[in-house]
Order: structure tokens, then C-alpha cells, then sequence
């Protein structure tokens, strides 16, 4: 401590001349017009360009991220792609009887007791209230509005939303509803007793409504419990679909759902 004192004493003139500098350049650019316009338009000119350096490094980072959930996504329809023409219903069907528009996330909550997503694409697109929403890993949501240009999502994490379902390995039919619990968990509901259910086991669409078609993926079977008392199963799915990184969706139009309306009212 004392050689830190002693050096500064021994600098104290470089010191003062130096203190004398700033002070002398403060009241230069603040007691002269020229010179405060000038300094003024300096740092406005380095921060804006640390700013642009901060978001071009940010963009930077989100692209990357973006870029490797399209990939990700890609491989995810290639894989569903193959499922489909492997399956015994014929996939030129299935195709003909569906239209998908595709659109944006713009707006997505997770961490809610009810949540929505909001997407950009309207009635311009065909988008109306009721149609099915999916990622390229599974089930999102269904369209609660819609507007011109946008429309706003009941997310697969709403109380509110009951989604049709089934166990792709038993062909056991059964529902799909949050819990409001994690955003990554919903509850399976209805699978009787009898059902030899195991975790693994794939819960897709059961294609019963004009909302999904069917086999659409919604979750994976990762946790179960039946007591002797239990007529149904209490068990907890993993959502297919991550809707902390959810940046694409794909509304799916049933082109049949008039028909096939008209028939279940008379």
C-alpha cells in the first residue's frame, strides 16, 4: 500500500496535467456548440455501431438455431414420409383429401396455465377457426381466430384442448390434454385396464374428426400407473412437439370436412 502511495505521489504532476486535460475537453464540449454537436454525433455514431455489431451477432446466432430446426424438421417429414408409404392406406389419399398452409410463428407462449400461438397466416391463406395445426414433429395446437392476415392458436398447452387420439401399436382410442403441469408432458386419458400399456408406446391421431389426419404424432408414452381400483390408466406423454423452439407450423385444411359435416347432422 505504502509503495502504491509513493508512486502516486511521485506522479502526481502527470496526474494533475492529465485531470487538467479532461477537465479542459468537459467544458470545451459542453460551453461550445461546434464542439458538443460533434461529440455528440460521435458516440451516437459508436453506439450505433456497437449496436448493430451486438445484433448482427445475435442474428447471427438465431440463424443458426433456425437453420437447424429446418433441418431437423426436414428429416422429421422425410422420416413421416416413408411411414406413410409404408402403411397399408394409400398416401395419394391421404394427400388428395388435405391442403397445408404453411406459416410462421410470430408469437408463442409456453410458461402459462392456458397458452397460444399466433401465426402469420389468415383467411387470405384459407385459415378458419377449427383447423388442425401441426410442427414437422407432431401435433401444435387448433385455430381458436382468425383475421385477415394472422391467426391465433389454442396450443397443445390449453386445458381447453382435448385432442382425439389413439395408441398407434393397440389401435386403442384414447384423448390427449394438458395438465398444466410441464411444457414438455400432457396426460393420456381413457385407456382402459385391459390395454397392455407400456412406456414407449407411440400416441398419434386418430383421424376420428376433420381437425388431424390420421397418425399425426402427438407424444411418447413415458409415464404410467394402474391400481387394482383404476378402471383406466393414469398416464403422462411427451409432447412430440418442443414448443420452447417452435418457428414453423402447417395448417391442415380437410377439403372433405363439408361433406362429411352435412352427413353427421342429418
Amino acid at each position: 500500500m505504502q509503495r502504491l502511495l509513493d508512486f502516486l505521489y511521485q506522479q502526481r504532476e502527470i496526474g494533475v496535467f492529465l485531470g487538467l486535460e479532461i477537465l479542459s475537453a468537459w467544458l470545451l464540449i459542453n460551453y461550445n456548440n461546434r464542439y458538443n454537436a460533434a461529440f455528440l454525433n460521435s458516440s451516437n455514431d459508436v453506439a450505433a455501431s456497437l449496436t448493430q455489431t451486438s445484433n448482427e451477432v445475435s442474428n447471427y446466432f438465431e440463424l443458426s438455431e433456425i437453420n437447424q430446426q429446418l433441418m431437423l424438421e426436414n428429416e422429421q417429414l422425410q422420416e413421416q414420409l416413408r411411414m406413410l408409404r409404408s402403411e397399408q392406406s394409400s398416401f395419394l389419399d391421404t394427400v388428395e383429401q388435405y391442403q397445408v398452409i404453411g406459416a410462421k410463428v410470430i408469437n408463442n407462449t409456453f410458461e402459462r396455465s392456458a397458452n397460444f400461438v399466433t401465426i402469420s397466416a389468415g383467411k387470405k391463406d384459407s385459415v378458419a377457426v377449427g383447423m388442425g395445426v401441426i410442427s414437422s414433429f407432431g401435433v401444435v395446437g387448433q385455430v381458436k381466430s382468425v383475421t385477415n392476415n394472422f391467426a391465433t392458436i389454442y396450443s397443445l398447452l390449453h386445458p381447453k384442448l382435448l385432442v382425439s387420439s389413439k395408441v398407434k401399436r393397440t389401435d386403442t382410442k384414447c384423448t390427449i390434454q394438458w395438465d398444466q403441469e410441464t411444457y414438455d408432458r400432457a396426460s393420456l386419458k381413457y385407456i382402459p385396464r385391459h390395454i397392455k400399456l407400456k412406456e414407449g408406446d407411440s400416441i398419434v391421431t386418430s383421424g376420428f374428426n376433420s381437425v388431424f389426419p390420421e397418425n399425426i404424432l402427438v407424444g411418447i408414452v413415458d409415464e404410467l400407473n394402474l391400481e387394482e381400483h383404476m378402471t383406466f390408466y393414469e398416464a403422462k406423454v411427451k409432447l412430440a412437439t418442443d414448443f420452447t423452439s417452435l418457428y414453423h407450423v402447417f395448417v391442415i385444411k380437410d377439403l372433405l370436412k363439408e361433406e362429411k359435416d352435412s352427413l353427421q347432422v342429418q
